[in-house]
Order: C-alpha cells, then sequence, then structure tokens
C-alpha cells in the first residue's frame, strides 16, 4: 500500500502564471520559487515554468540560486532576495546569480567585490521594516549603486484592503525617483490583484502560482495546484462514550465508524488540526477526531462505505488550502513549507 502523496499538477501551476501574467501585462510576471517552490520541488516548478516561458525567477539564498542554475541553465535571470555576505561572492559570480541588496553595507561589498559591474536588484524599505534601505539611505544608495536592474519594494498588507497599501505605493513611489527610468518591482501575489497601479514593470507572484494566498476580488482565482492524499489503514467500529487517540482528546456521543489514515505531524499536518480539521473521503468533508499523531490521523466516517486502501483528500480541490491552513491557526504558506520530505511527490503534466 502506498503511503501519504503529494500529487502536484504542472499544468495548473503553469496556467496560474499565466494568469499573472495576462493580469500584469505589460508588467512582466517573474516566478517566486524560493523555499524548494514552496515545498513542491523547486526543479520541477522553475522547470516547467521555464519550459512555459518564465525566465526570471526568484529565491531567498544563494544556494537555492545555484541549484536552480545547475538545473535550469545559463539563460534566466535568477535573482536572490537575502543578497549577498562575503562568503557568498563566488557563489553568486560562480552561478551568475543577481542579488537584491538591502543596504549599504551589501551595496559597498557587491559594488567593491567585482571587477567589472554586474547586475543586482535594490531593495528599498517602504515600512515592512525588514529588509531593505531605509528612507535616510536612498540617496546614499542611488549615489553608490546608480544603474540596478530593479527598484524591489514589499507590501505589508498586499493581501489585504488595507489603507497602508497606498501609504506604501506612494513611498516607493517616493523612494524610486532617486532611480529614474530603472523598472521597479512592488507586489508580490497579493498587490499583483490591487490593479495596475501597483504592477509597474514587474510584478512576483509565489502563493498564488501554487494555488493558495487571497483571492481576487474579480476574475479567476488560481487553480489548484496540489492534492494532499493518505491511505486509509484502518476502519473500526465504536461504540457511544469511547474515546479516540493520545490524551482521548474526543468522546464519541454515539456509536460511530472511524477511519484511521496513514499521515500525521511528521509528514507536516499539523497537531494543530486535532479536532478542528476535516478531510474529504467517498465524497463528503468530514471531521478530524482525537489527535493528530506523528504518523496517524483518525477520521469519523460514519454512515459512508469505506476500506482499508482507500484514500482521504487532505488537502486539495475538495479541500482548499486556506480551510486546511485555517483550522491549523496558520497560512496557506506555511503549510505548503511545512510538507515533510517522506511525502511521495508526483507530478503530472509541465511537458
Amino acid at each position: 500500500m502506498p503511503g501519504p502523496r503529494l500529487q502536484i499538477d504542472l499544468d495548473a501551476l503553469v496556467a496560474n502564471w499565466r494568469m499573472f501574467q495576462r493580469r500584469a501585462e505589460p508588467a512582466y510576471a517573474a516566478a517566486v520559487v524560493k523555499a524548494n517552490a514552496y515545498g513542491l520541488g523547486a526543479e520541477a516548478v522553475a522547470g516547467a515554468l521555464s519550459k512555459a516561458g518564465c525566465s526570471r525567477f526568484y529565491v531567498a539564498w544563494p544556494s537555492e540560486g545555484a541549484v536552480l542554475r545547475r538545473h535550469l541553465g545559463a539563460a534566466p535571470e535568477i535573482n536572490v532576495f537575502h543578497g549577498p555576505t562575503p562568503d557568498t561572492m563566488d557563489l553568486f559570480q560562480m552561478y551568475h546569480l543577481a542579488p537584491v541588496l538591502n543596504h549599504l553595507e551589501q551595496i559597498d561589498l557587491w559594488v567593491s567585490g567585482n571587477v567589472s559591474p554586474r547586475p543586482a536588484s535594490v531593495h528599498v524599505d517602504v515600512g515592512m521594516n525588514r529588509l531593505g534601505l531605509s528612507q535616510a539611505h536612498w540617496a546614499g544608495a542611488a549615489k553608490m549603486f546608480p544603474k540596478p536592474v530593479r527598484i524591489v519594494g514589499h507590501l505589508a498588507c498586499g493581501d489585504e484592503d488595507s489603507p497602508l497599501n497606498v501609504a506604501q505605493l506612494e513611498t516607493f513611489e517616493q523612494a524610486s525617483k532617486h532611480w529614474p527610468g530603472i523598472p521597479r518591482s512592488l507586489s508580490a501575489t497579493g498587490g499583483s490583484y490591487l490593479g495596475k497601479r501597483y504592477h509597474f514593470e514587474e510584478v512576483r507572484p509565489g502563493i498564488g502560482l501554487y494555488g493558495g494566498g487571497p483571492q481576487p476580488a474579480e476574475g479567476s482565482p488560481p487553480h489548484t495546484v496540489v492534492t494532499l492524499t493518505a491511505p486509509v489503514l484502518q476502519v473500526r467500529d465504536i461504540k457511544k462514550g469511547a474515546t479516540v487517540g493520545y490524551g482521548a482528546t474526543w468522546t464519541a456521543d454515539a456509536d460511530s465508524t472511524l477511519a484511521t489514515g496513514g499521515i500525521g505531524y511528521a509528514d507536516g499536518f499539523l497537531r494543530s488540526a486535532s479536532n478542528r480539521g476535516m478531510a474529504f473521503v467517498q465524497g463528503q468533508k468530514r471531521p478530524i477526531v482525537g489527535r493528530v499523531s506523528m504518523d496517524l490521523i483518525v477520521v469519523d466516517v460514519s454512515g459512508l462505505s469505506v476500506f482499508p486502501g482507500d484514500e482521504i483528500e487532505f488537502a486539495g480541490p475538495n479541500m482548499p488550502l486556506a480551510e486546511v491552513a485555517g483550522a491549523m491557526g496558520t497560512i496557506d504558506y506555511e503549510f505548503l513549507t511545512r510538507l515533510g520530505s517522506r511525502l511521495e511527490r508526483t507530478y503530472a503534466g509541465g511537458a
């Protein structure tokens, strides 16, 4: 019997990228494939996107960029959000990676550490207060590095209807005046849905490529990309008053039929879904009962004809990512990136 599986629809992924490209035109839709393409496998994901025509990617670390370069070849542009450090400069040169420069020290390192000019973007902080050049440093940065390939910003609340969006858009516009004529990139998935004013010359969808994130107010939402399933290992009948799982946290209020699925928190299905989450089996959503354990989850299947070997859907077309993550008290970004290496990843499409 196969174990839990993560099925990844590369055709749906490519369709999502094309949807962002249509929304953003004439801007370009780059693909964010950091964190192993949000847990789905960066080589397979970036390979499918590259075949479909995507030629611009973002990762977080230069080591991720090196893996991508080896797989994709010389042509695509690979940008590294975290920028260089003295001990990673060789990686940037060897694999032709383009850093996003986040502070004056990184700009100085990049300018002084390259014999001839090499492409890099500049990140301006518009109010997130994480990475990026603060307003006091914009003018100095422009003197040190007047010709970046791109000015990058990041919205704090791009996936919400927040007044911060307009304020941070205006801050970004002010910052970009220090680099006149340079292409700009402000929006990730959520910002891409806010309209043309937020698109500039590039958008950077991440979670939306993988079928998650906020839903657009207009137009079609992203296609479902991932389906997480696990086999039924055992079916049992219990009497009213019987308890289930570690800690006996669930008690049957009637005679019940339970199916035990072969998946657990070791696979990234968080324990916080205990007695809160749902699963899809035999055409119905059914509750997870008892605690999610390391390798097992129990689902109430009373009234259904369920047998060992049947599959239970824990995320997918019938169990949207936001719903699954919400039952865990988290977001779909975290849910996807936590999916474990023990899951068998299978890919469809992308040819």
